[in-house]
């Protein structure tokens, strides 16, 4: 009996699997820039001794390192090993992210280093210590970025599915917990702010309808009300 072609890519396409649009990627490494960026040198200005303003702001700078320990964790155990999988030849350029990330995670732990005990005392010399070593993580992890960006997020949408980038965005979220729900709902309205609206359209309708009603009605009040605290202006 002859098969009928038509059939056959049919139900060829209604068994592939739907491959991932990994725009959120971009998102992600937009905020983390532009809040590293302007957190290096926002803390060279602060007021010596406000231990007050000091402590939120450091508090605000280790929620973000949160998020972005999260993130790695997430591609090296969902990610690279998926591609590595699905491109074997491609092993040596899989290793590369994984390095870097090494490296990044060598530059969060200088900052940690400094953090906690410049967040207490706010001392101008322990700011200075602070805001080099968020400078060099802002550039180890902006090279990352853009290396992702370039080699590794075509990859993504040709070789993973729908179903694992969702896996990895869930997984990545694992740094929300009760005690930073509102900071997490900035972290939200951070991205949201930062994006084209082709972006917070896609970004929000990637959402539960729930979580979507919340982030949409208070993600840029809790982001707005951070960077007052934070920065000082709206």
């Amino acid at each position: 009996m002859a098969v009928d072609e038509a059939d056959t890519d049919r139900d060829w396409a209604i068994k592939a699997p739907i491959r991932s649009d990994p725009f959120q990627m971009a998102m992600i490494h937009r905020t983390f820039r532009r809040e590293f960026g302007d957190l290096g040198a926002l803390i060279l200005t602060l007021p010596p001794r406000d231990t007050r303003r000091s402590t939120f702001v450091g508090n605000y700078l280790g929620n973000l390192i949160s998020v972005l320990r999260h993130h790695h964790h997430a591609e090296d155990e969902l990610l690279w090993p998926r591609l590595e999988a699905q491109i074997p030849s491609a092993g040596g350029s899989l290793r590369e992210p994984r390095d870097e990330h090494a490296v990044i995670a060598a530059a969060i732990d200088a900052v940690e280093s400094v953090r906690l005990v410049w967040a207490r005392s706010a001392d101008p010399r322990q700011a200075a210590e602070l805001g080099a070593a968020i400078d060099k993580l802002a550039m180890h992890a902006g090279e990352h970025f853009d290396h992702e960006e370039r080699d590794l997020v075509p990859l993504i949408a040709r070789y993973i599915t729908q179903r694992e980038w969702q896996a990895f965005i869930d997984r990545g979220a694992a740094y929300v917990k009760p005690r930073n729900l509102w900071f997490s709902l900035a972290y939200a309205g951070a991205l949201l702010r930062d994006a084209s609206p082709d972006e917070q359209r896609r970004f929000l309708a990637s959402l539960p309808v729930t979580l979507r009603t919340v982030v949409t009605l208070l993600g840029g009040r809790a982001y707005a009300g951070y960077r007052t605290k934070v920065y000082g202006v709206e």
